[in-house]
């Protein structure tokens, strides 16, 4: 090869360092503002959300603006409670306990069984910790709740249990999104986000190292529920 047929090789060869652009789609734009604006305020709790209103405020057709409310029905952050009716999620305080007295002997339950196998792989919980503490210390509380649910869902997958990773997952995701809009203008300092890190990562280290017990104690105590003194504030 002379010198010209090299250098006309290496103008067609791809440069590793350059990578497709991908733009997210118009689905995934409307659920990032509508989520938006639930976390900040402006869609409150309880607040009916309508296809034509939304369609109309985005600038999208009412499919998408569909597709992206059941997205939103999942991550839990919207609820149908009638036909065609779909709201902003709201709990009362009841039904937020009402939800913990399911949710806590679930995952209790999910600790004896991942303790007593030590075989199961965690390989998800522990990225999920390491993303945690990674938020944790830059203070990112949005993206520190994410991974806190994406660890929980980890441990429900891990037991290979089916059955109940599927009502936890239906139970705690509407938990998760609704505190976190309650929580979202609360300050909360690193430390306190490294801390709630650092006990999730010790069930982890309970977990492997068989102690149940105190993994189940260590998960109970986790279950701050403080946040509930701002649903009447």
């Amino acid at each position: 090869m002379n010198s010209r047929e090299g250098q006309a090789a290496a103008l067609e060869a791809p440069a590793s360092s350059l990578t497709a652009i991908t733009r997210p789609s118009a689905k995934e734009v409307v659920v990032q503002q509508i989520r938006t604006a639930i976390i900040q305020g402006e869609l409150k709790p309880g607040q009916r959300l309508t296809e034509p209103r939304l369609a109309g405020a985005l600038g999208v057709g009412q499919a998408t603006v569909r597709e992206a409310l059941i997205e939103l029905e999942h991550m839990g952050f919207i609820q149908r409670r009638k036909p065609r009716k779909t709201f902003v999620t709201k709990l009362t305080v009841e039904e937020v306990e009402q939800i913990y007295a399911v949710r806590l002997p679930l995952e209790l339950a999910a600790l004896d069984m991942l303790a007593a196998d030590p075989q199961r792989s965690l390989a998800q919980c522990e990225e999920s910790y390491r993303a945690m503490r990674e938020a944790a210390c830059q203070g990112n509380v949005s993206d520190f709740k994410a991974r806190h649910l994406d660890f929980h869902r980890g441990l429900w997958a891990a037991t290979g249990n089916p059955c109940l990773a599927d009502v936890l997952e239906r139970l705690v995701t509407r938990l998760f999104a609704f505190a976190f809009m309650v929580m979202h203008q609360s300050h909360h300092a690193v430390a306190e986000l490294v801390e709630i890190t650092e006990k999730h990562g010790r069930i982890l280290e309970l977990i492997r190292a068989g102690d149940a017990q105190t993994a189940k104690q260590l998960m109970t105590a986790s279950m701050d529920r403080s946040w509930l003194q701002n649903l009447n504030a």
